[in-house]
């Protein structure tokens, strides 16, 4: 009872932080970390099966930056940029990869003028400029966090020095935004235009992927109007903790504070095609969502997590919408090939 009483209070201390949006939506490497990180995403789909995926995290001057930027366009397949795109720029830029807040809180314009390749190995001339606009306000994870749940999670573990230096991975700052894309991709001259569903996210912090045992982050919009992410994790050195949310066509938001575990979901398969997800809102609402991964993007993280960005398809609640599906497992641990 009483571990329980002290990480309730170490909780609170870490997870009360909400800071302004101009400050959440700059770039922040701190090198006082055990691993710095500063990691943004963007995702976007539509009906069609088009599909566009980018990440840049930031790692300070010791480790490798990462970067992600691939996309499938129907008849066409599947292209990526395979080799590094350059040394960091000011702000959010990797060489020619680069992304732009235009609006703080709403715009992002993404750009990159460089080398593709096809899942064949050819090379093409690829011209990228694609604005994503955010629908609702950001979603700050320090308003979703259950902390009890929390609490209780690092109540039940055996504490050490060891354990509350690996504990700074979690205290990252996440927000997150679904919008819309609209913008253009060209290979080799030939232009195609998109309007998709999106989703972003920017987290900062510490973090090593070398401490993740498995996790899912499944994103998306519903034809309704309903946006939602879910997310479960469990690491090496504590159980699984749970956040995400619901913000509903008027804008308004509930926390989610429970979803179907880990083992639940991978019954059958460890990498499951389709599933079904049940969800719990601090309000008490309950929700379904059934899933249905439609070809991914595959990428390895510090030589050792897997991880799969899926196209996604969805029903919510019965209703149809589109997302992401995101799976990840270490790869010492769990064999998904």
């Amino acid at each position: 009872m009483l571990k329980f009483l002290i990480a309730r209070q170490m909780v609170k201390r870490t997870k009360n932080r909400l800071f302004p949006v101009e400050y959440l939506e700059q770039k922040h490497i701190d090198l006082s970390q055990p691993y710095p990180n500063d990691s943004s995403y963007f995702y976007g789909g539509d009906k069609a099966g088009n599909a566009f995926i980018a990440r840049m995290a930031f790692r300070g001057p010791k480790r490798q930056h990462e970067w992600w930027f691939d996309f499938f366009i129907k008849g066409r397949g599947f292209f990526g940029l395979k080799t590094d795109p350059g040394p960091d720029g000011d702000g959010f830029q990797m060489g020619n990869l680069k992304w732009e807040n235009t609006v703080v809180g709403k715009e992002w314009r993404i750009t990159y003028d460089g080398p593709v390749t096809d899942e064949q190995g050819k090379s093409y001339q690829c011209k990228t400029d694609m604005l994503f606009t955010g629908e609702h306000e950001i979603y700050d994870f320090a308003r979703s966090s259950d902390q009890k749940m929390i609490a209780r999670a690092i109540a039940d573990e055996k504490w050490s020095r060891e354990f509350f230096f690996r504990m700074k991975d979690t205290h990252q700052t996440h927000y997150e935004q679904t919008g819309l894309f609209t913008g253009t991709i060209s290979l080799d001259g030939q232009v195609y235009p998109l309007e998709m569903m999106a989703s972003r996210d920017h987290s900062f912090g510490s973090r090593t992927w070398l401490t993740w045992d498995r996790h899912y982050w499944i994103t998306g919009v519903s034809d309704k109007g309903m946006h939602w992410t879910v997310t479960t994790i469990k690491w090496d050195f504590l159980g699984r903790l749970t956040a995400g949310f619901i913000t509903h066509p008027d804008g308004h938001t509930d926390a989610i504070i429970e979803c179907t575990d880990l083992e639940t979901i991978s019954r059958e398969k460890l990498l499951p095609d389709h599933g079904f997800i049940d969800i719990i809102c601090r309000s008490g609402a309950k929700h379904k969502v059934e899933f249905q991964r439609n070809g991914h993007f595959p990428y390895m993280m510090d030589g050792k997590y897997q991880m799969r960005e899926a196209i996604g398809t969805y029903k919510f609640d019965g209703v149809d919408g589109l997302g992401m599906v995101e799976f990840g497992f270490h790869a010492d641990k769990y064999n998904i090939d």
